[in-house]
């Protein structure tokens, strides 16, 4: 296959001026002409999702997902998902081809060009317009399939076997636990996010166990996103030698004034602190 890639360059700026494309997947759209250029014009290339976040600068892999989804979505690149342990592959849906459009002469590129990206343009609006018909025949929308996430699932389960020897093993990955493990993904969060928080909850006397109702955190405890927060922040780390541990119930802040819907509160604590801040509030007044 022969592409002008100038050509395609053109023909991508002139489509961009009729259709919305977000800037990140207008880069990931150049990465991949480059990469299709280094490869000869090959019909598939195949390069992981870590390679091309170098390529665009991207810490966040939900990030670079994102910028794919709405590339595919614009009918601009064709993505296959790789098998365990092979990387995804990809094809360009090209404006042009060398033997429709020749690149000698700009003028003749513009003369040619513009028709097939009107063209392109039409066929991108009509299936714009199919996606909004699925969207609304569907009771809820998936932004991205169920396995997607597959392999950082598998990597997580095998995380917390292997961090957490104080907790129960987790033998087995309902759909409910592996739809939570993608939300925390989507959200931002890390395969490496996941290893601190298992990490942090290994290190967390309180969390194992060792508090006033020997309650002991599970695996979905600590994956539900508001607890996981707070495990990350450090509400849970043991205390510093020479300072008794805080006895609470695992609660989304440290002060005891505050987020009230948590179950289980000392409501004698906060009794004998509110009447020692009373006190002190008299000392003050010159009561």
């Amino acid at each position: 296959m022969e592409i002008n890639y100038l050509a395609e360059i053109i023909a991508f700026e002139r489509w961009l001026e009729t259709n919305y494309l977000p800037i990140p997947s207008q880069l990931l759209w150049y990465k991949m002409m480059n990469y299709f250029n280094r490869s000869g014009w090959s019909e598939w290339v195949i390069v992981d999702n870590l390679r091309l976040m170098a390529a665009m600068s991207m810490g966040r892999e939900a990030t670079f997902i994102k910028a794919r989804d709405e590339l595919i979505k614009a009918g601009r690149i064709i993505y296959q998902k790789g098998r365990k342990g092979s990387p995804n592959k990809y094809k360009m849906v090209y404006f042009t081809f060398k033997n429709v459009v020749k690149s000698e002469v700009y003028s003749e590129v513009k003369s040619e060009v513009f028709p097939v990206v009107e063209s392109e343009v039409q066929s991108a609006d009509i299936y714009k317009h199919k996606q909004k018909q699925n969207k609304k025949s569907t009771s809820e929308e998936v932004p991205e399939k169920p396995d997607d996430f597959s392999s950082q699932i598998t990597t997580i389960r095998e995380l917390y076997n292997s961090v957490c020897g104080s907790y129960p093993r987790l033998v087995k990955l309902s759909e409910a636990r592996k739809k939570a493990i993608r939300a925390r993904l989507r959200a931002g969060y890390t395969v490496e996010d996941f290893r601190r928080l298992f990490e942090t909850a290994e290190e967390s006397d309180f969390l194992k166990g060792k508090n006033r109702r020997n309650w002991s955190a599970t695996f979905d405890w600590l994956i539900a996103d508001a607890n996981m927060a707070k495990v990350l922040d450090g509400n849970y780390r043991n205390p510093t030698e020479g300072k008794p541990a805080c006895e609470k119930t695992p609660g989304p802040s440290s002060n005891r004034f505050h987020n009230f819907e948590q179950r289980d509160v000392d409501y004698d604590a906060i009794m004998m602190e509110r009447t020692r801040e009373f006190l002190r509030e008299g000392e003050t007044d010159g009561r």
